[in-house]
């Protein structure tokens, strides 16, 4: 397979420096032809095929950064994790690369220096409509909830099709993000968390309903 040439200034700028072989702090990017052959062992994956994702690293963890090139996530970076949550984590490679040059600096796992909620995508309009698509068959459901973080919070029709989804997973997925970023408007959204039918639902809707709560 062939890697899209955008990708042409990344590869160039990390054959300068110390960016493998330090799995000490979860560092080991990759070469082109490396990258290459893991893409194609993880095309298979739902989120990795529907980003166009390219594999940027192989810290021997089982978890990987991916490079997104499909709109209207082009150009940010996603954290596909096997026993945690998948989310992306940086808006950009310039991002990236500063977290790995930040995690050799302080002595620490990558991992641990990913921010605490997602960059909010630039195309909000675009992904509110991918995500409605998504969730229009159970087979997109992963994706859709993997990219929950990346929403600004303001399209409540989606929102509340979200919660209102028989797949409590994205409902709980909407709560979790309300409660790292609450806000009065999201209120009413919050309250529909909390009479769900699905315990998990009604857990993370109290929290995020809690935190509006102590707004000033």
């Amino acid at each position: 397979m062939n890697l899209p040439a955008e990708l042409d200034p990344w590869f160039a700028r990390i054959a300068v420096g110390d960016y493998a072989g330090r799995l000490d702090v979860e560092l080991n990017l990759l070469d082109r032809a490396q990258a290459t052959e893991w893409t194609g062992l993880l095309t298979y994956h739902p989120i990795v095929g529907a980003l166009g994702g390219i594999v940027l690293d192989d810290p021997e963890t089982s978890n990987h950064h991916i490079y997104a090139s499909r709109s209207p996530l082009q150009g940010s970076v996603f954290y596909l994790a096997h026993d945690d949550d998948s989310r992306i984590v940086y808006a950009s490679l310039g991002d990236f690369l500063a977290a790995a040059d930040e995690a050799k600096r302080r002595q620490a796992w990558l991992s641990q220096l990913h921010p605490a909620c997602s960059p909010v995508a630039a195309d909000q309009a675009g992904l509110s409509r991918w995500i409605g698509e998504l969730i229009g068959s159970h087979a997109g459901h992963e994706v859709a909830m993997a990219l929950v973080p990346s929403l600004d919070l303001a399209d409540t029709a989606l929102l509340r099709r979200l919660v209102n989804d028989p797949d409590f997973f994205l409902g709980e997925a909407v709560a979790v993000e309300i409660e790292k970023r609450p806000a009065r408007a999201l209120g009413v959204i919050a309250e529909l968390c909390t009479l769900h039918p699905h315990p998990q639902v009604v857990s993370a809707g109290r929290l995020a309903a809690r935190a509006i709560a102590k707004l000033r």
